[in-house]
């Protein structure tokens, strides 16, 4: 049981280690010191450890988990408990019986990973565990060799998948009845405060953020910079931007009916806040839109979420209130003077608020800033003095910061948005992704009688930027590929390695998208497709007929392996008895050798040796090989000439 038992502990570790579950070093750190050890315990044939020892190791691991992780995560915290609970199970793990019951609860230890991730990639390494484990019982259970009961689960694994896949199709689909709370990761960088300089962290990440699917060729196609709006803050307090009042509330706004809809799927994010193209609504159930035209969920985005976005009218907006202009150009006392004292001069020298935009931009080129994936960090209170007077390089939030507050110290209305900035086109699916790393923070600034409308101050120290995705930005390749680490998108300048990324996100967009997402509607739409307008009432027939026709012909397939594909080791056994004198047919095999020693006394050691072999293979798990084949089959062709019998 040690190689078992080893690769239990794997098992264990790899969950652990998987960046997806993110229990903190800490913990990842005890849990490969107590791989370490049990690996030096099998080397040293040692087994079994000292409740005492473990009881200790325990209490420790808790306080480490709980620092590790923190307590806003308790699905995490149960998770990352859990695998430190098997894991000292198996250190203690001395008898049979302690073993089937770790084996027990790893069917229930190694599926909570899919609380983290339900892609395709972690289904298939659960898949394996869960196959691995279960050659594992039957093995405990001596009803065959590893290879042989491996070849058994497998293959009955597989015949599974077809079966939940066709019922996934064809069966109705109905509502959970009940779920686990997902875990508190949030793996979308944007946040409701957000500092003006902490979005440039979001490009050291290559996770997916969301996908957007169009109808439209010309929008598949569109050359147009990509403004993927998400949160709205208006609220700065000289440090950070907090959300925007009334964002959780609901507004109806117009659909734009000269626009086509498109649809989003958004990965977990552990936020309400979802994403659109400029103004938008949404059919779609349980998304709302707010008077910002953004949309959000009722419910924050713990799983994989698709959803119709809808284009609203821009022309819903084109005055505001009193309370509405003193919140979006309110700003703190006696934080950065130097820049609002510029931005109170240019706006004494200009009349409208295009020259003071006009002005500004002159500033940023005049004076020589540059856009950087890696800015410097702020040492001083007034972090935008410092940007626009001593560093002269940052990220998008260090110019829509400072662009939106000079434009409220010059009474401009200006707010700041959070999003995302262009996207990777896949040509062959038609679909863009959206990765953390085209996080972007922009202006939106208010013109009477005309409305809010879009200022990017990146562009005017780098307009490359705006033309597709991050990783697709030529002057910053070094400084992207040095900030994601090891990773296929930060090598994807390779062409082997850039078609095997694609290859592998391609595969996960149908996953996500025909698995993941495939709800009611989809299989309505399915269903229709293949049956008409009667296929609800088919469909069910269909169900029922293929599962009678399943059954039936898994029935007889049993019945088939029982009676004509035995074991080879029980049909050299049957040829056996059949040349004893008597009916030894329900004669115990012990018993029935023993006849036949004293009916066949010249082969009594060839008998003797073919019961060995046989209890070894029934009673041990054993193998019946190529040699204890061939010699029972000359033990049967020995007797039959020595009784000169035909069978």
């Amino acid at each position: 049981m040690s190689i078992n038992a080893l690769l239990i502990t794997l098992c264990y570790l790899l969950l652990t280690l998987l960046p997806i579950a993110k229990f903190g070093t800490p913990f990842n750190t005890l849990m490969v010191l107590l791989a370490l050890w049990h690996g030096l315990l099998i080397v040293k044939k040692q087994t079994g450890v000292r409740n005492s020892i473990l009881n200790g190791i325990a209490i420790i691991g808790m306080a480490i988990t709980v620092v590790s992780i923190g307590l806003h995560s308790t699905v995490s915290i149960f998770v990352a408990l859990l695998l430190l609970a098997c894991q000292l199970k198996v250190l203690q793990a001395k008898t049979t019986s302690q073993w089937r019951q770790i084996l027990v609860l790893n069917f229930f230890t190694l599926p909570c990973i899919f609380l983290f991730s339900q892609s395709l990639y972690i289904a298939l390494l659960v898949m394996i565990m869960l196959g691995l484990n279960l050659s594992f019982m039957l093995q405990l259970q001596k009803v065959g060799s590893f290879k042989a009961v491996s070849r058994f689960v497998f293959s009955k694994m597989i015949l599974s998948c077809v079966l939940s896949i066709f019922l996934l199709l064809f069966l109705p689909k109905l509502p959970a009845f009940w779920q686990l709370p997902g875990p508190q990761l949030a793996k979308t960088g944007l946040s409701e405060n957000v500092s003006p300089f902490s979005i440039a962290q979001l490009s050291q990440s290559d996770e997916l953020a969301f996908r957007a699917v169009f109808a439209s060729e010309r929008l598949q196609q569109s050359q147009a910079p990509l403004y993927w709006r998400a949160i709205i803050h208006n609220k700065f307090d000289g440090k950070q931007w907090t959300i925007a009042n009334f964002q959780k509330a609901a507004a109806d706004l117009q659909k734009n009916i000269q626009s086509e809809p498109y649809t989003v799927i958004a990965e977990p994010s552990n936020t309400p806040w979802l994403y659109a193209l400029d103004l938008a609504t949404s059919p779609t159930t349980d998304v709302q839109s707010n008077p910002y035209g953004t949309l959000y969920r009722t419910n924050k985005l713990s799983s994989t979420f698709e959803y119709i976005v809808e284009p609203a009218n821009d022309d819903i907006i084109t005055n505001i209130s009193g309370w509405q202009y003193r919140i979006n150009t309110a700003l703190p006392k006696n934080v950065n003077p130097k820049a609002q004292n510029l931005a109170k001069q240019w706006g004494q020298s200009s009349n409208t608020t295009a020259q003071f935009i006009s002005l500004m931009r002159r500033y940023f080129q005049d004076q020589g800033f540059s856009y950087t994936l890696t800015p410097q960090v702020a040492t001083s209170e007034h972090m935008i003095d410092q940007f626009l007077f001593e560093y002269k390089s940052g990220f998008c939030g260090h110019y829509a910061s400072t662009a939106a507050m000079m434009m409220r110290s010059a009474g401009i209305p200006a707010r700041l948005i959070s999003g995302y900035l262009g996207a990777e086109y896949n040509q062959e699916q038609g679909y863009y992704s959206v990765y953390q790393y085209d996080a972007h923070a922009w202006v939106e600034y208010f013109v009477p009688n005309e409305g809010w409308k879009r200022i990017d101050p990146t562009a005017w120290v780098s307009p490359q930027r705006l033309l597709g995705s991050l990783s697709q930005y030529q002057p910053l390749a070094n400084e992207f590929q040095s900030n994601l680490g090891i990773s296929l998108a930060a090598w994807s300048g390779f062409p082997a390695i850039n078609w095997l990324r694609l290859q592998l996100e391609q595969i996960d967009y149908q996953w996500t998208r025909w698995v993941l997402n495939f709800d009611q509607q989809k299989q309505s739409s399915l269903l229709k497709s293949l049956f008409g307008d009667n296929a609800k009432q088919l469909s069910g027939i269909i169900v029922i007929i293929l599962l009678c026709i399943i059954f039936c012909a898994l029935f007889f397939y049993a019945q088939y392996k029982k009676v004509i594909k035995e074991p080879l080791v029980i049909r050299l056994y049957r040829q056996l008895i059949a040349l004893s004198q008597d009916d030894l047919s329900h004669t115990p095999p012990k018993k029935a050798i023993v006849i036949l020693q004293q009916q066949f006394a010249q082969d009594t050691s060839a008998l003797a040796q073919f019961y060995a072999d046989f209890a070894a293979n029934r009673y041990q798990g054993k193998t019946f090989g190529k040699d204890q084949s061939e010699h029972a089959k000359k033990l049967i062709n020995s007797i039959k000439t020595k009784s000169k019998r035909k069978i």
